[in-house]
């Protein structure tokens, strides 16, 4: 049997907020992986199975002017600080390589905005199908903090793709979400992937034995093959739900949208149109449109 590698430690046995499209995209590519049945290359390419495109005024943006290189892009009096790819607790720019946005990464680009004095506001293109939940409510109420609703700088996020479930908590926590007709968001809940292992020992003709402490039982219970019984299952339905709980909490108070009516949504995906009915956008524009916007707000309030 092949054990997880790191990278799959990151989808499997811990709760994440993908959308199902991706989590599914994933979990193939990791079962391929996994059971050696693949001709895959062997390094994923988690960006490749997202658009990294980015279109109008945001993709003119540069990271320099004639005072040097800002830690962000940005055109004018705008920070562009794009939110691509899976999104991961921490990650480094050669993650962001292969496709992974990290927390900590964009964390680092909103701070340095804020703090820069000639930056005015912050457009956030996005397209992302989720990721971890470990540092997303971090990042996401630090996000919150730091828009105008709070004293701070208008923060608007544009979705020029998708912005699904960990991907949405964050883009929730801007001024505006503002999106394309045929853009998808959504998916507001956390889930868990598990692999119940045991048969696969079983057929090999393997049995696992795990050696415990007599007062830790259920330490590491249904690891290294062991079968998955109800008592965990339960457990980490528990987490699951706990951590759905608190995102729906965060998109409800940042979305003012009750409890309630988003748990009608049942976590599922949304194209333009629904997203805007649900509250979950807050208008249909293009990406020129979204900017003229910002800029007309920052305009304003000079």
């Amino acid at each position: 049997m092949t054990a997880f590698p790191l990278w799959a430690e990151r989808l499997y046995n811990t709760p994440v907020a993908l959308a199902q499209h991706k989590n599914d995209a994933l979990c193939e590519f990791a079962e391929m992986r996994i059971s050696g049945k693949s001709s895959l290359p062997e390094r994923i390419g988690v960006g490749s199975l997202e658009g990294v495109q980015m279109r109008a005024m945001s993709d003119e943006a540069s990271f320099y002017n004639e005072d040097g290189r800002k830690p962000f892009q940005f055109k004018g009096s705008i920070a562009v600080i794009p939110m691509r790819g899976t999104l991961v607790h921490r990650a480094d720019w050669m993650d962001a390589e292969s496709g992974l946005c990290g927390y900590n990464r964009l964390l680092k680009q909103f701070r340095a905005a804020r703090d820069d004095r000639d930056i005015k506001g912050i457009f956030v293109p996005t397209n992302s199908g989720g990721g971890e939940c470990a540092g997303m409510f971090a990042a996401a109420e630090e996000i919150a903090a730091m828009a105008k609703a709070e004293g701070g700088k208008p923060i608007y996020v544009y979705l020029d793709e998708q912005a699904c479930s960990a991907a949405y908590v964050l883009a929730s926590a801007g001024d505006k979400v503002l999106g394309r007709r045929e853009c998808i968001g959504g998916s507001i809940a956390a889930l868990m992937n598990m692999i119940d292992k045991s048969k696969a020992y079983e057929k090999v003709g393997l049995e696992p034995h795990v050696v415990r402490a007599s007062w830790a039982d259920r330490k590491a219970i249904g690891t290294g093959g062991e079968k998955f019984d109800a008592e965990l299952l339960t457990k980490m339905g528990s987490l699951v739900e706990e951590i759905s709980e608190q995102i729906v909490e965060f998109v409800a108070a940042m979305r003012h949208v009750p409890v309630k009516a988003l748990k009608s949504l049942r976590g599922e995906v949304f194209s333009g149109r629904d997203l805007l009915k649900y509250g979950l956008i807050d208008d249909i524009v293009s990406e020129q449109e979204a900017w003229a916007m910002l800029e007309e707000e920052i305009d304003q309030a000079a």
